[in-house]
């Protein structure tokens, strides 16, 4: 075969036009893409993937992002609950999200045909995912209920097994096993560890209430696993931000819903009559930080390939403990702190092995981040950069 350089690639990739979801046709300008000057750079190179701070810091700054939002939710706790806190969450974004689909200039904001059964499952399944998330952020430590959304991926592998047609893998199991091992440290429940378990003094967060709490994170977990699955099932031709508009639109009914059967009431917009000027900003700042956290972390992944920008996430961590102590100054438990770094550790044992695998770069995703976002990123970067090699063969598909 011919052997092409930069440069030639360059032009031809800049005049050849690629087909989009709904048939039509459109440019690649790699000159104006540095997510795909860097995935073209590596083809051609034969190397692996290159490595941006620019990369790593944009996704850090998504995490500190979302690190405020969970601050912001917990601040409102005793003023506003869950189902009040994600409808006012959703009525943020399905605004931005209009406006981004306006911008970007998608026309269908409903979706291809074949797709809207599985769209509907995604903003089904992705607004119990954060209610339930939310819940554990007021009634637990602020670092124990972050550090519960990381258990999502074993979710998603279970459930991609069974809708999929995926096969379990040894990384997968070794996950649902250690995943389990650090909430059980974070629960610490005195069936296992006695009565005479260390927590801190002032650790209101223990006991039934707890255990509960935890319980809901962990269904929110699966939620987003649900989630996760369904944009998988979607494809590669809906963009991400009609899936966010889907996720928000559906937040509406399915929080009124909840809260009826839940408190016996449909009122969610009233808050229980016990937010104050300080209340409603932080309820318009949750919306606003989770969207600028979405952004800034899909322009990171522009720069930087997933499996890195899963550790940067990990950062999320750092932070919510950081406010934990500054902002909340709740004591820190022993236990937590162990079953967090269990996780974690994890997390990053597994960024690290993906970062040796070359076909990565652009069909992962990060895991742990809030499933509005970072479940998404497969089927947006490859809605937005789906093009042809040199020789005419197909990018890999995700897996």
């Amino acid at each position: 075969m011919e052997v092409s350089t930069k440069e030639d690639f360059s032009m031809r990739s800049s005049s050849r036009p690629n087909q989009d979801g709904d048939g039509g046709s459109r440019l690649v300008d790699v000159q104006k893409d540095p997510f795909l000057v860097r995935t073209l750079s590596s083809v051609l190179s034969g190397s692996g993937p290159r490595h941006s701070l620019v990369g790593i810091v944009l996704i850090m700054l998504g995490s500190f992002s979302f690190s405020c939002e969970f601050l912001f939710v917990k601040l409102m706790e005793g003023k506003a609950n869950s189902f009040t806190v994600t409808f006012y969450r959703a009525l943020v974004e399905i605004p931005i999200a209009l406006w981004l689909c306006e911008r970007r200039s998608i026309d269908d904001y409903i979706g291809p045909p074949r797709a809207r059964a599985w769209l509907l499952v995604r903003g089904g399944m992705g607004a119990p995912a954060v209610l339930c998330f939310f819940y554990a952020i007021q009634h637990l430590p602020l670092p124990d209920a972050v550090t519960l959304q990381f258990t999502t991926p074993p979710f998603a592998a279970a459930f991609a097994v069974m809708f999929a047609g995926e096969r379990w893998k040894l990384l997968d199991m070794i996950g649902a096993v250690v995943c389990l091992f650090g909430v059980m440290l974070i629960a610490h429940p005195t069936w296992l560890f006695g009565s005479e378990a260390p927590t801190e003094e002032g650790g209101d967060h223990a006991g039934e209430n707890s255990m509960a709490a935890i319980v809901i994170g962990l269904l929110g977990a699966a939620f987003a696993g649900l989630a996760y699955t369904s944009v998988r099932m979607i494809g590669h031709d809906t963009s991400a931000n009609v899936m966010v508009l889907y996720y928000a639109v559906m937040s509406v009914p399915v929080t009124m819903f909840g809260s009826k059967v839940c408190i016996g009431s449909w009122n969610v917009w009233h808050g229980g009559g016990n937010l104050g000027a300080w209340d409603w900003c932080w309820m318009v700042l949750t919306g606003l930080t989770a969207y600028a956290g979405q952004y800034l972390t899909n322009l990171g992944l522009q720069y930087e390939t997933a499996a890195t920008g899963t550790l940067a996430t990990c950062s999320q961590i750092v932070f919510t403990y950081i406010f934990e102590l500054v902002f909340l100054h709740e004591l820190i438990n022993v236990w937590s702190i162990l079953g967090s770094l269990l996780i974690i550790g994890f997390m990053a044992i597994v960024g690290i092995l993906k970062m040796k695998d070359a076909d990565e770069t652009m069909h992962e995703t990060v895991a742990g981040e809030p499933e509005e976002l970072a479940l998404l990123f497969s089927a947006e970067h490859h809605n937005r950069y789906d093009c042809r090699m040199i020789d005419g063969s197909e990018p890999g598909n995700i897996a």
